[in-house]
Order: C-alpha cells, then structure tokens, then sequence
C-alpha cells in the first residue's frame, strides 16, 4: 500500500536580498537557494517486486513550463547491481503503480489511463478499462485479476441532469462513491472487461487488501465519500470473485486500510475513535473475535503482520522509523536504525525484504532496502545538493505554561556567529497533530521551507515549534490542547520565543510568524493575542472557529476538539478565535489562502482582513487562483513563498514595499518588466 505524502512547498525571489548559491541558470542569473530547492528531483512510493529482486519508484520535480506536477516511475535492482531505470518519460505523470504477482511488469496510472509495462522496459501498453475514475490497483498474489476502485458509472445520469437543469451539487449527498471493481487477466499484460463487486450507496470504499490466498478481499468503509463521515468507519470481508459482503467490525472510528496476516489467518488495522486520538491497534480473527490494543506512546501504521508481530511506523517525539510489536508479549522493538528517518516501508510478498525511504537531517531521501538484516542504499539524488551549504538544525527544550516540556527545532543560519542577535522566523505546522523534524523533508514541494527562511537578511533562526497537541508525544500531548486550540499553542510558541530571546539569540525587534493551516491560525493568534510578531502571515487558517464550523467539509473536527457546537458553547469558540482578540492587534498581517478551499474556507481570511483594516492595522491578502487547501501547481508554489519573503523583507529587513500587484521577477527588474506592457 502506497501512502500519499502531503507536503507544502517553496519558491524563488530577489536574490540580491536572500543569500545565494551557486547553481546555473538559464537566464544567466545566479540562482538563489530557493531556486534550488525548487529544481531537485526526489523520491516517493518505493514498492518492492513481490519476489524481492526489484525496486519501483517514482520522482517527484516540478515542471514549470507546463506548470505540474512532473512524476515519473523508475525501477533499481535491490541489491544495487545497477543504476535506476527511467521506465516513463513524456508530459503527463505518473499517479500510481503496482506490481504483478510474477514480477514481471508494473501497472500504472497516467493521465486517467491505464497501463501495463515490462520491468525490461518498452513502451507501454494501454489498457482499456472503459471505467472512468479507476484508482487503488491491486493485483491478487495469485496473478488470476487486478482490482481497483471506481465510482458508478452514472455519465448518463449527471448529463441529463446537467441538461435539464444545469450544474449544481447537492450538500454532502452529491459525490463519487467508490467501489471494488475486478479485472481477470487473460494473458501476459492483458485483461478482460471490469466487473463493479460492491455497489450502492450504503458506503464508500476507502482502501482493500486481497488475502494470500487471492480468495478474499477485506476493505474499510466510510458511510459516504465525505471526511464529515470518516469517524464512523467500517471493515467488511467478501469474496474476491463477489458476494454480499459481511460486515466484521462496526466499531466507531476511523479505520485503516487492514493488513492481511502473511497467513491469511485475520487481519490488523488501526482504528482512532477522535481526531485528538492515537490509533488503537485492532487484530481480527474475521470470525467474532476482535482484539484491541492501546499503544499511548506510539500511533502505529501498520505495515506488515505474521506470527512474529506486527510490524508499524511511528513518530517518537522529533524520531521516526519502524518498529515491531510483538502481540503475545505486547513488547515494542525499535528496528530502523537510530539517526535514520524510514518512511514509507514496502515489503516483499514474503516479508524477507522490505524497501523504504531513507532520511537523515541534512540529505535529501534515499531508495533503500533492508535484507537479511543488511541495509542497502540504491540511489544518490542527495548528490543533486552535494556542493550547497545546508543549515544546522538542533533540538530545544522549554516549559509552558502548564509545565510540559514542549520541544522545537531551531534552525541556525550558515556561518551562524555565536553572541550575535538574530531575526526569528517563527515557522508553526498545522495538524494540529504534525510534527516538526530536524531533516531536509522534501524541499520541492515545501512552502516556507526553513533552509530557505534562514538563509533570509544575511542569515536568520528558525524556530518550529511542537505545541501542545503536536503528534509523536505520546497519545496524552496529543490530547492536551482540547478545548485550547490556537491559545494553549500560542502561549508554548511565546514561552519559547521568550526563551531564545533571553538567551541572547534573537532580535526581540525581528520577529517573524507564520504558518499554513493549523499553523496560520496560530500565526493569527500569535498577531493578535500578543505583540511577539513583528510582522505576521495566515496562511491558510482559521480566523474564527464559529466562521470555520459552519463552512468546512470536516464539521465534526471542532466538535471533537471543543466538545461542544459554537450555539452549544460560544465562550470556547470565542476563546481560541483570533478575532477575539482583535482590539490587541498591531502586527501587520498578510493572508494567503487558495480560491477553492473547503477545509478552511476562505471566508476566514475576509474576515480576518477586515476585521485588521477596521481597527486600522495594515493587512493584505492574496487569493490564489484554482487552489484549494495548498498548492498543487509548481508555480502557485513559488508565488506563496516568494509573497512571504517579500513581506518579511519589507518589515524585518527593510528592502522597500512589498509589491504583490507588479512583483519583481526572475529576468528582470520592475522598470524592464515596465517597459514591456
């Protein structure tokens, strides 16, 4: 199972104000590290052959000539006998791929087409499915089918309705139900026609897994399509030709995709019962019997189960890797080693060899495979930043004020002098429940990335902080922040800036907050429940949580968090809101959200704005075209961070009014851009 990385991303701006690095560039201008940053290739969903002898891929870059996302698929041999293969090329991306049974080629999605190609390469062979929205491929370990959900094929429906009256959604019953389709294939790399094997509109199909044995399919559901329903998952066992499925677990939660035991005796998955929740474990017999277990100190995704345990990753505090967790003793074994961040772990259908991506603080992610309890590196895309400078990150400690330990990570400038004040970007991640690591992440798709924010005004700290509420601290942190949203975070931010600045590392004059999400609504409060910021972005977030109960498409996500509906208890709406403090305010503020976001919808950034000019405090606010909750476009990427330095550059560093309507851009000044038009 390949797991989505969400992550935010960075741009480029004046290289005579941030520091440079060099690089060539096709305009002849020295590029900044941001244009770096922008221009490397990574790596993401690593899946090894089911015989173990091979490692798929894909790359991530940005393409901004035809402004995409640009992933392509490659494939490395697993015990590094040769150099990675580009299996795609061309214009369109890659969205998915999986492996067949035998090994012998890969499945992929592109550009809402199927296709099938030899681990020898060629070209690939398209595939007709005649089924629109076709995702989640999955072949069965017996090589009989491939499977995959889809909506109902309703064309004929929607277009008539779209005649008669137009467009229109209605509210939460409008959308794409899934459902598990099978494909039996009738020759080497070819298939016959789909067959739909749950229908209706009981449930939406969220993820599967077939058994060993390729007999029978197990797979979670949400009531619906829409995240208002994920708390009340379910899991459901049939058949893997298709029956009426039976209904094993109808617990409250939100389920996991299960992991078949590498028996097919039962099954395991995760299941949370709130959004502040850990997951508990759940083993299923699929004949009555349910096990649930509770691990407080690690919220496990679950990777592989057999008789020796379960096998799961998890954040500790600023660490993640991959641990094991024996069921009959309940005892938890650490198995990456330490320093090293493994993400995304894949295994082979034996469970003898496993790919993941391999991380450390300041390299990019790497291929890796881990067999016969040897490590192997098969890729070296961290040389694409071999001869640039990367800032220091260390851990920092401090209490609240409620007296947990809250831990940050502060980013040091290269050539940091030690003595000397610096200007603070306070960089806050959203969740609540993310973390902050001390490593490189994914710079391509990374807005705000901290590297980039301290190489700003000839070099700045970054400091980002895991409030209260952040995930990896164990299941109680993780649930400290209820009914405290925004200011429980706020005050462990400020007792940290506080900190930084008497020990004499911080300019108390230059001070900058920002955030995307959760983040930006943190940010917010930071600019009006105090007066730390010096100048302050909400990007993304949540000005008033009355404002954002009654718009988003995740409603109960304040319910869980408050306990209460805004008409129930307005005082802790009121309380956590950063409108409430309104009459504080005097840091300027810039929002930036997307046109089209349904998680925080952009009426909180309206409000935000002109609640800010009504009380005379400068504010400004940038609506990005076509975008929802974050970027998905290389260029609406660039735009967001190259807005956020020019505003810090303007009210920390000095450089002049930040010009949003006309900006300076990459080949030329404002004056040559001028006398162009």
């Amino acid at each position: 199972m390949k797991k989505a990385v969400c992550g935010l991303v960075i741009s480029a701006l004046v290289a005579a104000v941030s520091v440079a690095q060099p690089l060539s560039a096709d305009d002849g201008q020295e590029q900044t590290l941001l244009d770096q940053f922008l221009a490397v290739k990574t790596v993401r969903d690593p899946e090894i052959s089911p015989d173990g002898k091979l490692v798929a891929y894909r790359t991530f870059e940005n393409d901004f000539d035809l402004n995409k996302d640009m992933a392509q698929l490659w494939l490395v041999p697993s015990d590094g006998s040769a150099e990675p293969l580009q299996l795609t090329h061309g214009e369109d991306s890659v969205s998915e791929f999986e492996w067949s049974a035998d090994s012998s080629f890969l499945a992929f999605r592109r550009d809402n087409k199927l296709y099938f190609i030899s681990v020898k390469g060629g070209e690939p062979q398209e595939q007709d499915l005649g089924i629109k929205g076709a995702r989640g491929l999955q072949f069965a370990p017996n090589g009989s089918a491939l499977f995959f959900t889809a909506p109902p094929q309703n064309e004929r429906k929607i277009k008539a309705r779209k005649k008669h009256y137009g467009d229109y959604t209605v509210v939460r019953s409008d959308g794409s139900y899934r459902h598990i389709w099978r494909a039996d294939l009738t020759g080497p790399m070819t298939m016959g026609d789909p067959e739909q094997l749950t229908q209706g509109r009981n449930y939406s199909v969220t993820g599967y897994a077939v058994s060993p044995d390729s007999e029978q399919i197990v797979f979670a559901t949400w009531p619906s399509p829409h995240l208002a329903d994920l708390l009340d998952g379910r899991i459901y066992l049939m058949a893997s030709e298709g029956d009426e499925p039976k209904s094993v677990d109808e617990s409250y939660g939100a389920k996991s995709t299960p992991v078949w035991h590498a028996d097919g005796d039962g099954i395991a998955y995760t299941n949370a019962t709130g959004f502040p929740n850990y997951s508990d474990i759940v083993l299923n017999d699929l004949d009555g019997e349910i096990e649930t277990i509770k691990t407080p100190d690690h919220d496990a995704g679950i990777r592989w189960y057999d008789d020796d345990g379960l096998q799961f990753s998890a954040g500790v505090r600023t660490d993640y890797g991959l641990f094991q967790f024996d069921t009959g003793s309940g005892d938890i074994e650490r198995l990456s080693a330490e320093g090293v961040y493994a993400f995304d772990p894949n295994y082979s259908q034996d469970g003898s060899a496993m790919a993941f991506i391999s991380t450390t603080a300041t390299k990019l992610g790497e291929i890796a495979v881990r067999q016969g309890g040897n490590i192997r590196t098969l890729t070296n895309y961290a040389d694409q930043l071999k001869d640039t400078a990367i800032a220091s990150k260390e851990l920092v400690t401090w209490r609240n004020d409620v007296g947990q330990e809250i831990e940050g990570v502060l980013t040091k400038p290269v050539g940091f002098v030690a003595g000397k004040r610096y200007p603070l970007f306070v960089r806050t991640h959203g969740g609540p429940t993310g973390t902050d690591r001390p490593i490189l992440g994914n710079p391509p798709r990374s807005i705000y990335a901290p590297d980039v924010l301290a190489a700003e005004g000839g070099g700045a700290l970054v400091l980002q902080t895991n409030y209260r509420g952040s995930a990896s601290y164990g299941d109680a942190f993780q649930r400290s922040n209820l009914k405290n949203l925004g200011i429980g975070p706020a005050k462990d931010i400020i007792a940290g800036v506080e900190m930084l600045i008497a020990e004499g590392l911080v300019d108390p004059e230059k001070v900058a907050c920002l955030g995307w999400s959760q983040g930006g609504h943190i940010s917010a409060m930071l600019a009006t429940y105090s007066d730390i910021c010096t100048a302050a972005i909400m990007g993304a977030g949540i000005s008033d949580w009355r404002t954002y109960y009654y718009n988003t498409d995740i409603t109960q996500f304040t319910t869980e968090y408050f306990e209460a509906t805004p008409f129930a208890d307005d005082d802790v709406y009121a309380k956590t809101s950063p409108v409430t403090y309104i009459d504080n305010a005097k840091t300027p503020v810039l929002i930036q959200h997307g046109e089209n976001d349904a998680r925080v919808p952009i009426a909180n950034g309206y409000q935000f704005r002109q609640l800010l000019l009504d009380k005379g405090v400068e504010a400004h606010m940038i609506v990005y075209s076509d975008m929802g909750h974050g970027p998905s476009k290389p260029k609406t990427r660039r735009a967001i961070t190259e807005h956020a330095l020019d505003w810090f550059r303007e009210h920390l560093f000095d450089a002049g009014e930040a010009d949003f309507v006309f900006p300076i851009r990459h080949g030329g000044t404002m004056k040559e851009n001028s006398s162009k038009d």
